[in-house]
């Protein structure tokens, strides 16, 4: 079985190309161990992503620049690090960690400094995803005896437990509208993914067939579920699903062993990690499974890719360029300052920033519209979360 699989997590240091023969098997039930989806920024093109290596000689996260340049370690702990998730703002990375006796959910800054231990329970704790507003975090626990899905704040208090089931349910994923979570789940004699709603009410299976799926990450729109599933080779592809369609789609088709999928928040790209041979690297490829990408490259074994979200005490900065455009003439203000366009049409900010832009047409000029990062006639809000362009579109008012 690999990393998400096995039962407990101080064996984790052996290879997952070892371990994924196993993860097929419906004999898995000696339980679940830490081991996350990876996580997604508002942009596939955002400036890091997180992930999980085995270079130091025990796992420890580490951040790359997203076409694999500038990998950067963020933890220095003898034990293990794991499950890297940013938070909504980008500012603070939540992932699981022995390095506190247990394993306990902690967050940390973006830049790896500042580590809090939020879970305090002698049981095994892991898989935390934040909900969208960040105010409150999923995750995996074994407190209630078997592997069930709890929720509690940010700060790690109002623990709430809201899976009651004699089977193990794991690797819960919050919708990006906050009104459903998806989980993968070990009923009727097989994984499946389900969803529910943030209580625990309402379960209802994404994709109920033979066949074992597991990690489950949304589409950033919520309309799509990507996930692991061993239905057609019986190893492991990632495969994608419209919900509520019952339909999925095979993306990686591939001998190999792909795992951990993470979906950019663009909607135009997956990373996932890819046993190839004797190692795994991350990789990412367009969501119709064309383009697939080589980014981790490195002889250690790298897994648990999570995109980063920018902002917060990660640093950085975003350009964001207003083009000008059509028959009639005008001018283009922002908030936060930055952008007077006419003379200034480009300014960087700080990754994260909040920039609202509004147009002005000119006596005889009418506003047509925005195109680009925006749309309509309206103010035009702009997450800075990546370099972003905004065309404003002015017309004569004659016609």
């Amino acid at each position: 079985m690999d990393t998400l699989d096995r039962d407990a997590r101080p064996i984790l240091l052996a290879p997952l190309f070892l371990l994924a023969v196993f993860a097929c098997s419906s004999d898995d039930l000696t339980g679940p161990v830490p081991g996350g989806i990876g996580s997604l920024s508002p942009a596939a093109v955002d400036s890091r992503i997180a992930f999980v290596t085995e270079r130091d000689g025990n796992e420890e996260i580490y951040v790359m620049n997203t076409n694999g340049t500038g990998q950067t370690r963020l933890t220095n702990h003898p034990g293990q690090d794991s499950d890297p998730e940013f938070s909504p703002d980008g500012s603070k990375l939540l992932f699981t960690s022995d390095r506190f006796g247990s394993w306990d959910i902690c967050v940390m800054n973006a830049d790896g400094s500042g580590v809090t231990r939020i879970t305090d329970d002698p049981a095994l704790d892991w898989n935390g995803s934040w909900s969208p507003d960040g105010t409150r975090i999923v995750f995996t626990s074994y407190r209630a005896g078997g592997g069930e899905i709890f929720t509690m704040r940010a700060d790690g208090s109002d623990v709430v437990q809201i899976t009651h089931n004699s089977f193990y349910d794991r690797n819960p994923a919050w919708s990006p509208d906050g009104t459903r979570i998806a989980f993968e789940t070990y009923r009727g004699g097989n994984w499946e993914i389900y969803l529910m709603n943030p209580d625990g009410s309402n379960e209802v299976p994404v994709a109920n067939e033979d066949h074992y799926d597991f990690e489950p990450t949304w589409s950033p729109d919520g309309r799509q579920i990507a996930w692991r599933t061993g239905r057609w080779d019986g190893i492991g592809d990632i495969a994608v699903i419209t919900v509520g369609s019952g339909v999925p789609t095979n993306l990686t088709q591939d001998p190999a062993y792909d795992l951990q999928p993470s979906w950019s928040p663009d909607g135009t790209r997956i990373a996932y990690a890819h046993v190839i041979s004797d190692q795994v690297e991350i990789y990412s490829m367009a969501t119709d499974g064309s383009g697939k990408t080589n980014l981790s490259k490195h002889p250690a074994n790298d897994f648990e890719p999570a995109w980063g979200r920018g902002g917060g005490t990660g640093g950085g900065t975003a350009l964001l360029t207003v083009t000008r455009a059509g028959s009639g003439t005008g001018r283009v203000t922002s908030a936060p300052a930055g952008i007077a366009c006419g003379a200034d049409c480009s300014e960087s900010y700080s990754l994260g920033t909040a920039v609202t832009l509004t147009a002005r047409p000119s006596r005889g000029s009418t506003f047509a519209g925005w195109s680009g990062a925006c749309s309509g006639t309206g103010s035009c809000a702009v997450n800075m979360n990546a370099d972003k362009s905004v065309t404003a579109t002015f017309a004569q008012s004659g016609g």
